[in-house]
């Protein structure tokens, strides 16, 4: 067997744009490596080869993380970690997106739960979606624990095809990964 270059010293040679997914759920060693090539210059070094990597021009580093660094405060995202400050100041640009616009949205449950494509779907599929909005809206208030994504929602689409039942496929989909106290609140969206 011969040794081949680990994915982060092979992106960093290349014309590549690298997504650390989940970026906050990383272990604090591995993150301390990948501070190295934040760094203005960006190198990397392999000690165990006694070699410096220099990043390719085009070598691009994004990250997705549910909390921005500041670890899970919330209880829905167990497992991830706070990012030190230090490491944080290393990222030259920090955004957020929110969810998609409601017909946004709609669209891409459509173009994912097919069966949905006729006008009586699309209205199904409308209904679902302003479902979830209220669940976020809920959820920012603190009214509620437990939040629709957009994964859910396309879920929630699929099983209701499966079981050609909307009501059971919302049960099993979200209803049941409510906390019991929360579930009167959901229901009443369901209405």
């Amino acid at each position: 067997t011969e040794f081949r270059d680990g994915i982060l010293p092979w992106a960093l040679q290349h014309n590549i744009a690298l997504v650390f997914d989940e970026y906050d759920a990383g272990r604090p060693d591995v993150m301390f490596v990948i501070q190295r090539v934040l760094e203005v210059s960006g190198r990397l070094t392999l000690l165990d080869q006694n070699k410096v990597i220099k990043p390719h021009p085009a070598f691009r580093l994004f990250s997705t993380a549910n909390t921005v660094g500041l670890g899970d405060t919330s209880g829905l995202y167990h497992g991830t970690q706070q990012i030190n400050q230090g490491q944080m100041d290393r990222w030259s640009i920090v955004t957020t997106l929110n969810y998609l616009a409601h017909d946004e949205e709609v669209e891409i449950v459509l173009a994912k739960a097919k069966h949905y494509r006729t006008q009586e779907g699309r209205d199904i599929v409308n209904k679902m979606v302003r479902l979830a909005d209220l669940t976020r809206n809920a959820f920012a208030n603190g009214d509620l624990s437990t939040v629709m994504s957009p994964r859910t929602v396309i879920t929630w689409a699929e099983n209701a095809d499966i079981f050609n039942d909307i009501g059971f496929a919302f049960r099993v989909t979200f209803l049941n990964k409510c906390d019991e106290l929360e579930r009167p609140l959901v229901a009443e969206f369901y209405q």
